[in-house]
Order: C-alpha cells, then structure tokens, then sequence
C-alpha cells in the first residue's frame, strides 16, 4: 500500500521480466507438475544438460517452505538417476558424446589429466564435486570413462547430492520467510546474485576440477 506523498517504486522493465519471471516459479509450486520439472531438471544437469534446477528449487522451497526437504529429495533422486546416465555415456560413449559434453567447458585436456593421475582417489573427487554447484555431469562421465567402481560411485553421488541439496532446504525450511522477504525486497540484488552463483560455476570450473 503506498501512502500518501509516498513514491510508488517503478522497476525497470528488466527487472519487471525478471519479477514475473520469480512470481510465476512461486505459483508454480504448487502446481502438480512441479516436482516432476524439477526431478527432469535435476536429471538432465547430471547427464548432459548445462542448466542447473536451482533457479526453480529456491523459489519452490521459498513458496512451500513446508515441502522443503520434499523438493530435496526429488532433487537428489533426479541427480543420482541421472549420474548414472552421465556414467554411462562416459563408459560406452566417451569418445564421442562424453568427449563432447567436456569439452563444451574447454576442459578436454584438464579432464584427460585428471583421470589418469586420480584414480586412487577419485571417490573423494566425485563427493567433493558434488557439493558444489558446478555441472555434475563432469564427474559422472568421466567416472565412467574411468570404469570406477559402481558401488562406490552411487554412494559418493548419494552423499555429496544428497547433502548439497538437503543444506538448501535446510536453510530455506526454517528461515524460507525472512528469505522470500528479503528477495521480494531485493529481487535485482537476489537475481544478480543467483546468476552469480550459476553462471560462476562455469567460469571456476576449470580452477577447481
């Protein structure tokens, strides 16, 4: 409600995009076809897409803080689902789609590195990795390309996606209100920084892997 004398805040009609864009993926949470996008998404980034379901698991978490460590879940079914497709096209196809995939990055060479000096430790790579907000994908093919052990590629996918998204609904599920309010408050701010996050994971990508 404005008050009178009060100036009626006006957002440039970027930011107008982007506020529509916000409201429709908090309306769309409580549509039943929402955590079945999420789960495809979450799919997908494990195997071979670039985008990551994060933009719609916050605003999902923010409307239905109550379904949280639901949306969690779904998530982390999707991305070890998902790691096993990832695994399998490094295994039967890395030469040609998993070799692609990498190399959208540019890190044919880093990845071709890595595999040959990591293979003693690669359970701890593939957790650590998976705690982190870069494409998964990475990892779960060139765990295949590397034949590593199944059983120990399912846990290491279970603990570090499992965790990653379980700290986000954490976080949200009990503090979801003071979050939605600041977004709403600030959404060019939080949108700027959620492009940060998402788009960062590509640009340190080859500094962390």
């Amino acid at each position: 409600m404005t008050l009178p004398g009060e100036k009626t805040r006006v957002l440039p009609r970027r930011w107008l995009r982007c506020k529509r864009a916000y409201d429709w993926c908090v309306s769309y949470a409580s549509h039943p076809a929402a955590p079945w996008l999420l789960f495809a998404l979450t799919f997908v980034e494990s195997s071979i897409s670039p985008l990551p379901p994060i933009p719609l698991l916050l605003p999902m978490c923010i409307a239905r803080p109550d379904r949280a460590l639901f949306y969690a879940g779904v998530c982390s079914l999707g991305a070890v689902l998902g790691g096993y497709v990832g695994y399998g096209i490094g295994f039967l196809l890395y030469d040609s789609l998993g070799a692609w995939l990498i190399g959208i990055y540019g890190l044919q060479e880093k990845a071709a590195s890595l595999i040959a000096t990591s293979q003693d430790y690669w359970f701890w790579v593939l957790v650590t990795k998976g705690l982190t907000p870069i494409p998964f994908k990475i990892v779960t093919i060139m765990s295949g390309f590397l034949h590593f052990d199944l059983w120990k590629f399912t846990v290491g996918m279970v603990v570090s996606r499992a965790s990653f998204f379980l700290m986000i609904a954490i976080a949200l599920r009990f503090y979801g209100d003071d979050i939605r309010i600041f977004i709403e408050k600030h959404l060019p701010v939080a949108a700027l920084a959620l492009l940060l996050v998402v788009v960062g994971g590509f640009f340190v990508l080859p500094l962390v892997v």
